[in-house]
């Protein structure tokens, strides 16, 4: 069954929705986004009943929102207990430290980061919330020299990012440091099945304007790419279901390959892409709907796919705020002229940037030869785009 909830449900999750008669939990929220549809409803009742007596029933959600229903519905469930055991970064952390017990973590009250010693911190390090979403108070910080600047970015933060998500999503009162992890960053969106192994339904890599970039920007994928990394991911993933006993679980998770070595970043449990992303440009690469794969728990046949577009590179431009200035103070942003830096755009999701810090998602593909079009997004601020 699904759990639907904002801040986005796209078109094409809502078509999915329907064509395959998808149970989804009648939340106040699931009403809202998905009025006026005709759908098959579940009443929250029943739902917790079901989910209480058949325990390994799958649970989508499109959103981390969704989160707090389970929390509230099915507060002592193994469900509940799998998704805090990834979701907070610092259980996350203590339950990887079996596999690798050397890696650095600690974790902290944001008002007592001011009160560590930067010369005890083996830089660079990663300082993030331990419960957090899209990036937000991500920081790597190289040198106890901008150590005293990376706080009062996060003091700023703090602020600006005040009641956009559920604190189940995003959750200041704690930060955790960590050693940072070397190498290429990769997307998977997948699920592991009743046996807990795993089902990889998309991979994209996660590109970088430098290598002290936290932010979300540009995610590709391809044919070649796929092919060159899916094995030893699915290997990895697999190791990690064991790790954290994870069935019937759908997520989307991040990982960074260096020297053949692999390491896991996060995993987000019970969901895709954020925003309906990396889920729905499946679509367009590889003309196969991830989600009706996930509901009929089928695997992709990758042998195939990856030889039926060779010349195509597809990208996720996530149009996050960069331009130092708040979503308040733009009057407009250009996406006409966003359009016209990309060949061949595929779809352009626009989104509330006074609310949120993201002008849209744009899906697009270029030639395999020629990524230049996303390099010059990757390193842009977007401020060419925007009115004040």
């Amino acid at each position: 069954m699904f759990l639907i909830d904002g801040p986005y449900s796209s078109d094409f999750l809502k078509q999915t929705i329907l064509k395959f008669d998808i149970p989804i939990i009648e939340t106040p929220a699931a009403r809202q986004q998905l009025a006026g549809l005709k759908l098959n409803f579940i009443d929250e009742r029943s739902a917790r009943e079901r989910l209480n007596k058949q325990p390994d029933t799958l649970v989508y959600t499109n959103s981390e929102n969704a989160l707090g229903w389970l929390y509230d519905n099915l507060p002592e469930s193994d469900l509940v207990h799998t998704i805090l055991s990834v979701k907070h970064k610092v259980k996350f952390r203590q339950i990887l430290s079996e596999q690798d017990p050397q890696f650095y973590f600690k974790a902290y009250d944001p008002l007592r980061l001011k009160e560590i010693n930067p010369e005890q911190i083996p830089f660079p390090v990663i300082l993030k919330p331990a419960v957090g979403f899209f990036s937000l108070g991500v920081q790597q910080i190289d040198s106890a020299r901008n150590w005293v600047k990376a706080l009062a970015e996060i003091d700023q933060t703090i602020s600006a990012s005040q009641g956009l998500y559920p604190p189940g999503v995003l959750d200041n009162s704690s930060f955790i440091i960590e050693e940072v992890i070397p190498g290429d960053e990769f997307a998977i969106d997948c699920y592991f099945d009743a046996a807990g192994k795993v089902v990889i339904l998309n991979l994209m890599q996660h590109l970088f304007a430098s290598s002290a970039a936290v932010n979300d920007r540009v995610y590709i994928t391809s044919g070649r790419l796929v092919e060159q990394n899916l094995p030893r991911i699915q290997n990895y993933l697999n190791s990690l279901g064991g790790l954290f006993k994870l069935s019937n679980f759908p997520a989307h998770i991040e990982i960074r390959i260096n020297n053949n070595q692999l390491n896991v970043i996060e995993i987000n449990p019970l969901r895709f892409g954020g925003w309906c992303s990396t889920p729905d440009i499946a679509q367009y690469v590889w003309d196969m709907n991830i989600y009706e794969v996930l509901i009929n728990k089928h695997e992709p046949d990758w042998q195939t796919l990856v030889r039926s577009n060779p010349d195509k590179t597809y990208a996720l431009v996530v149009l996050d705020n960069s331009t130092g200035h708040s979503g308040r103070e733009i009057k407009s942003f250009n996406y006409k002229a966003l359009l016209k830096q990309v060949s061949t755009p595929l779809e352009l999701r626009k989104t509330n940037y006074q609310k949120f810090p993201v002008f849209g998602f744009l899906m697009c593909s270029v030639p395999a030869d020629d990524p230049s079009e996303l390099y010059a997004l990757l390193h842009s601020d977007l401020m060419e785009y925007i009115t004040t």
